[in-house]
């Protein structure tokens, strides 16, 4: 029977906690996280519920995305309403109330997430798609890509966001999809020149400089060398864009431009069919107002924390 050396239970021991199962170092990680980051810890624990909330909506004591309860009870009930009938304050029956079509305002929150994390989510994959791929034919190709690529960015640049959102869910529709993709290419052309950048430096670093020497083709330098840097910073700036990206589908259906009435979203829920009876139901624009500012404050949160926590720059700082 052999007997351990000296101090060679605690070494044991402790190689055993470092070499612990994933699931008790991802553990680890994540009491790390909430420590240091506890904004970023507040927005993913936030988002998590407004994506929980938006795929369980129907299982959440909600009657539907435009079915008006108020007005069929009236109706059965043999009694004629007009439209300030139908509003009713938060009470046990109707927990944040009704809207002047007679709408559940807490059917139509929990509905409204849905489209602001389709719209969030969904047009800034397309732009970052978008992004990723002409910031690596500019950035590396150069020559008369790089050139003509950045006369056809600066152009779009050059038109403000709001007029191209509003001539392009004009021309052609107001539906989801439509608004999802006007959204994408508005925020494309700017994250195209910031990762441009950064293209730009890497391509000028010894290491692909000795990827091209063996022979390595240009799509594998950039598949296998650039792309793997190019990707932390645009999560960071994917994460950045997530709640601007809310707010403008929020801004055009406040405007009248965005998804059409009654369509479930926070925007149009203080949108110009609401803004009429704001002065007779201070609930109306309360509501939705917290669910849009919470949403938006909680992606910023997590995108700063990303940047402090895939930025090298930051690297030592306390943060991480």
């Amino acid at each position: 029977m052999t007997t351990a050396a000296p101090g060679q239970e605690d070494v044991d021991l402790g190689l055993r906690v470092e070499q612990g199962s994933p699931l008790r170092r991802a553990w680890t990680a994540a009491k790390r996280f909430a420590r240091l980051q506890p904004g970023g810890t507040f927005g993913i624990i936030f988002i998590l519920l407004i994506v929980v909330a938006a795929i369980f909506a129907p299982h959440l004591k909600t009657i539907g995305e435009g079915e008006r309860d108020v007005r069929r009870i009236a109706l059965a009930e043999g009694r004629q309403l007009d439209s300030t009938g139908y509003l009713q304050p938060p009470n046990s029956d109707w927990w944040l109330g009704t809207n002047s079509a007679g709408q559940d305002v807490w059917s139509r929150v929990i509905y409204g997430a849905r489209p602001a994390l389709l719209i969030g989510v969904g047009s800034v994959g397309i732009a970052m798609t978008v992004a990723v791929v002409l910031s690596l034919a500019m950035g590396f190709m150069k020559g008369f890509v790089d050139a003509f690529l950045l006369r056809l960015i600066e152009t779009g640049i050059a038109v403000p966001g709001l007029v191209w959102l509003i001539l392009f869910t004009t021309a052609i529709d107001r539906s989801l999809p439509v608004i999802m993709v006007a959204v994408a290419l508005a925020f494309a052309p700017l994250t195209t020149l910031v990762l441009r950048g950064n293209v730009l430096q890497e391509a000028g670093t010894q290491y692909v400089e000795a990827a091209r020497v063996i022979g390595a083709s240009n799509l594998r330098i950039m598949g296998y060398h650039i792309l793997p840097n190019l990707l932390p910073l645009a999560i960071v700036n994917a994460s950045i864009i997530v709640p601007a990206a809310i707010m403008t589908e929020a801004g055009l259906a406040f405007l009248g431009f965005g998804l059409p009435p009654p369509s479930p979203s926070w925007g149009v829920d203080i949108g110009p069919s609401a803004r009429a009876y704001f002065y007779l139901a201070w609930w109306l624009p309360v509501f939705p107002g917290i669910a849009l500012s919470l949403t938006v404050l909680a992606f910023n949160f997590l995108g700063d924390s990303l940047r402090d926590v895939l930025d090298p720059r930051m690297r030592g700082s306390g943060l991480v």
